[in-house]
């Protein structure tokens, strides 16, 4: 009799534990697509080295990434990032590609809300910006809310930054490596061994440019999206090897991956905030 009222109980006890565990699933679902993608975040980075100019001490770089706007990334929370953006108040402001996502159709009134809000993305000296893969699908847009947003799109040639002083810093970039084939033979023209920073939109240029330039930044592997601790993240992207998240030294390059704003193929995060960086020189 005792063995009857027992099996009763553990069968009774069984419904509850599966209804706890579905509700607890639903819960971090539900946190992993309209918890986490809407907090935006700043990460700071310190840059110190020996041939940063004198004059460029207390320099700043803003640099967010993978908007992939209409899936997780919409106006509120595109607002939300340029208004941290402005905050830092940074020299310049770099993005490193895909505005746009593959499975969003975007109407004239989203491009006309992307142009005008782009405009107000405030550097006090310059904006720039490289084509993402998925940009790619729609180039003729992109370039046009970049370019009437005062963004300079970086595609292959080098130029020299001037701050607070008569000796320069060279910045240059590279479209999207998934889709155009890359072509260096102006990326790193210059006349003396200056500091050169190199944007670009996926991680693995950095096998082709690590002896070239001294600091990269990129984004599109959206940090894995869904990271597990002492994993990492489940999603890994095409062209970006090993580099997933944060900063790499390799060889004599330093490599920054930013995890991005958005999310792409699944609309999803964890333990991964849309993060944007903020890099500070110091002489």
């Amino acid at each position: 009799m005792e063995n009857i009222v027992s099996d009763k109980k553990k069968l009774g006890l069984l419904p509850k534990i599966l209804i706890i565990l579905f509700l607890l699933i639903l819960l971090i679902y539900c946190w992993m697509h309209f918890g986490e993608p809407k907090i935006i975040t700043v990460k700071d980075f310190i840059i110190q080295d020996e041939k940063i100019p004198l004059s460029f001490d207390g320099f700043t770089i803003v640099h967010f990434s993978d908007i992939h706007f209409g899936r997780t990334t919409n106006e509120k929370e595109l607002n939300k990032v340029v208004d941290k953006i402005n905050e830092i108040d940074a020299d310049i402001v770099l993005f490193s590609g895909d505005l746009f996502d593959p499975y969003i159709t975007l109407s004239d009134e989203n491009i006309s809300y992307l142009q005008d809000t782009f405009k107000k993305i405030n550097a006090k000296m310059k904006k720039y910006a490289v084509v993402g893969d998925y940009d790619t699908d729609h180039l003729d847009v992109y370039e046009q809310i970049l370019k009437s947003s005062n963004f300079e799109l970086l595609n292959g040639h080098n130029q020299s930054i001037y701050y607070k002083g008569n000796v320069p810093i060279y910045i240059s970039g590279i479209a999207s490596i998934s889709k155009i084939t890359p072509d260096y033979s102006n990326a790193f023209s210059k006349d003396g061994d200056y500091l050169q920073l190199f944007l670009s939109h996926e991680p693995g240029v950095i096998n082709d440019i690590k002896n070239k330039a001294d600091y990269v930044f990129s984004g599109h592997t959206l940090g894995g999206q869904i990271r597990i601790p002492f994993v990492g993240g489940i999603k890994k992207m095409p062209n970006s090897s090993i580099y997933e998240i944060g900063k790499y030294n390799v060889d004599k390059a330093t490599l920054f991956v930013n995890n991005g704003i958005g999310t792409q193929d699944i609309s999803l995060r964890l333990f991964n905030l849309p993060t944007i960086y903020c890099y500070r020189f110091v002489k």
